[in-house]
């Protein structure tokens, strides 16, 4: 039977001018093979759905703000000074459980439903439950109308779901974990240290939705646990079934599991960042390779009809003219369950040649140079975050605030350039409100953030191709 799945790749300049140590981009790209097993299957897989929500003080707030909403008196919300309110407008926790009751729905009698919530505890609301046991699943989200209350301690949180699939093996159903948070976890150290292992002991992806003034840029590490994780931001009811439905619609949709891709990279070339640029774009971090020169990115699960991108950069070694040099070779394995096929393989080499030619040297790659335009936004605007976290802290310089805004100017030249004007102009009100405040909203940068990794929505501007 033929693979499933291929490996191109591409580099950002395939011609390195002889004698020269150059910075080189690296595209590797994964594609369902025309024609193959996966086309001719449509079985989905059964599958388990995790959630975990945030049953916080600050989960009673409401989901946006509304204008005609009573004040019914001062309170106190985790510590700080809070207002009642009634209005039509659904809370955070109304909303999640709207959300997970219509997820519950749309399961069939063949998936598994786990729902945990948390604050400064974790709760167990319903293990491994039937779609088809509805009191059951009544039962729970009711219990999710009135848990919690207290602060938010994520790791427990995470750490229950691991002990509860520690105890429920379960080898035929593909899983997910859906966290959805409204804040900054109290313990962030434990939260990020609990997702790591879940994702090393079961495969576990990680869709971390944030809402209201959470921090996209932890979420965005937590959800990074393992490759598959993604992260988004919910600023409304219809946004967070949105983004429910497409959970749901995705899992159904896997194909393949127990996905790794492995980059074996030539002792002979020093790499940089990574980056993963389809079907989300997400900044990874410096490559570190193992004592066998091996970098491991588990995807963990691949769907129908989707491809997957990874870009990286390294620098390659002086080679004389007419030399092709294999700077990595990639290999892919992979688990087809509805085909009974495990450990498939497909390998490909990445090679870069070299030319006395230096015009040739000049030619860029248009395809690469896009995909590393698009992913480069998200790792500014992670470095304005940071920032702006010392500057709220009252810890920042004023070279700090000069950083932001150069970063931030430049953002919007791009942008002007790109032909894209709402991004443009978001991080021109960005700029004004740095100007004029000296900080950035937190709202803001959850924006810019969440829009950044969509990497089908930002336009780039063309460059040289061959």
């Amino acid at each position: 039977m033929p693979e499933a799945f291929s490996i191109r790749w591409k580099l950002d300049r395939p011609l390195v001018e002889q004698d020269k140590a150059e910075d080189v981009y690296a595209l590797v790209t994964i594609e369902p093979t025309t024609g193959g097993p996966l086309l001719a299957s449509q079985l989905a897989l059964p599958a388990h759905v995790i959630l975990l929500v945030d049953v916080s003080g600050s989960m009673d707030f409401l989901v946006r703000f509304d204008p005609d909403a009573k004040n019914m008196g001062e309170g106190v919300t985790e510590g700080q000074a809070s207002q009642k309110v009634v209005s039509s407008v659904p809370s955070r926790r109304e909303m999640a459980c709207a959300v997970v009751q219509r997820l519950a729905e749309r399961l069939t009698g063949q998936d598994l439903f786990t729902l945990v919530a948390f604050d400064d505890k974790a709760y167990n609301l319903a293990t491994c439950l039937s779609p088809d046991d509805l009191d059951a699943l009544h039962s729970a989200i009711k219990k999710l109308e009135k848990t919690g209350g207290g602060g938010t301690a994520m790791g427990r949180g995470l750490d229950a779901v691991r002990k509860i699939l520690a105890a429920t093996p379960d080898p035929n159903r593909t899983r997910k974990l859906v966290l959805l948070t409204d804040g900054q976890a109290d313990d962030p150290g434990e939260a990020l240290a609990a997702a790591q292992a879940l994702g090393r002991e079961f495969s576990v992806p990680i869709v971390a939705l944030g809402t209201g003034e959470c921090k996209v840029a932890f979420l965005k590490e937590v959800a990074q646990t393992t490759l598959a994780g993604t992260f988004n931001h919910v600023r409304a009811e219809a946004d967070a079934e949105q983004l429910f439905h497409q959970v749901l619609a995705g899992q159904k949709n896997v194909q393949a599991v127990n996905v790794l891709l492995k980059l074996w990279l030539s002792p002979e070339i020093q790499v940089r960042e990574l980056y993963r640029t389809r079907p989300e774009i997400l900044f990874v971090g410096d490559v570190r390779p193992d004592s066998s020169n091996v970098v491991e990115l588990r995807l963990e699960q691949m769907e129908r009809g989707k491809g997957y991108e990874f870009l990286f950069r390294c620098t390659v070694p002086r080679k004389q003219a007419n030399q092709r040099f294999r700077l990595a070779k990639a290999t892919l394995t992979y688990d087809l369950p509805a085909h009974g096929r495990k450990a498939e393989t497909v390998e490909a080499n990445i090679v870069v040649e070299y030319t006395a030619d230096a015009e040739r040297a000049r030619e860029r790659s248009g395809d690469v140079r896009r995909a590393l335009a698009r992913a480069e936004v998200q790792r500014q605007i992670l470095f304005i975050q940071a920032k702006a976290d010392l500057l709220q802290q009252g810890q920042g310089s004023e070279r700090d605030r000069v950083l932001v805004a150069n970063v931030l100017h430049a953002l919007v030249k791009k942008f002007d350039e790109f032909g894209d004007r709402p991004m443009a102009n978001q991080f021109r009100h960005m700029e004004q409100e740095l100007l004029a405040k000296g900080t950035i909203s937190q709202d803001m940068l959850n924006r810019s953030l969440a829009a950044s990794s969509r990497a089908e929505e930002v336009i780039v501007a063309q460059d040289i191709d061959f």
